[in-house]
């Protein structure tokens, strides 16, 4: 399947991009509330129409209003992925291939991009989440535990 685009984002000073069929929706990280027992990754849910949405945040120094939601579908979940800023969404050639470093990259970047001349790492939003927020999926459960 040919990706229709990316998203292109920052997590602090880094720039990434990751397929934009990966992501269903973008929204603005607002009205962030805490859950009793949620413990990191997990940093809280927002209210997505009328639903909770679990955010995982995977930033460094984020606050907890500010910067974008990436939501995507993970296995039969919906969930927000805190970032930074979401900087645009880009058609596949306009964010070309470039050759890789020479060091060995982690298991999340898939690839690598070149946007405007700097190197941009296309990452699988999935294995970041795995690799920098292990446990994310065992985090979920007593929070929303706690909800009902």
């Amino acid at each position: 399947m040919t990706t229709p685009g990316y998203v292109l984002f920052r997590l602090g000073p880094r720039t990434f991009a990751t397929p934009l069929n990966d992501v269903r929706e973008i929204v603005r990280l607002s009205g962030l509330e805490t859950l009793p027992g949620a413990r990191p990754p997990l940093a809280g849910v927002i209210v997505l129409r009328g639903a909770p949405l679990p955010v995982l945040d995977v930033r460094e120094n984020g606050a907890p209003d500010a910067g974008d939601v990436l939501v995507m579908d993970v296995d039969a979940d919906t969930v927000g992925v805190a970032v930074d800023e979401v900087l645009a969404v880009l058609h596949t050639d306009e964010l070309p291939e470039a050759d890789p470093p020479a060091r060995t990259l982690p298991a999340y970047v898939v690839g690598v991009r070149r946007h405007k001349d700097a190197p941009v790492l296309l990452v699988d939003l999935r294995r970041l989440l795995d690799v920098s927020a292990s446990g994310w999926e065992d985090a979920l459960e007593p929070a929303l535990t706690a909800q009902t």
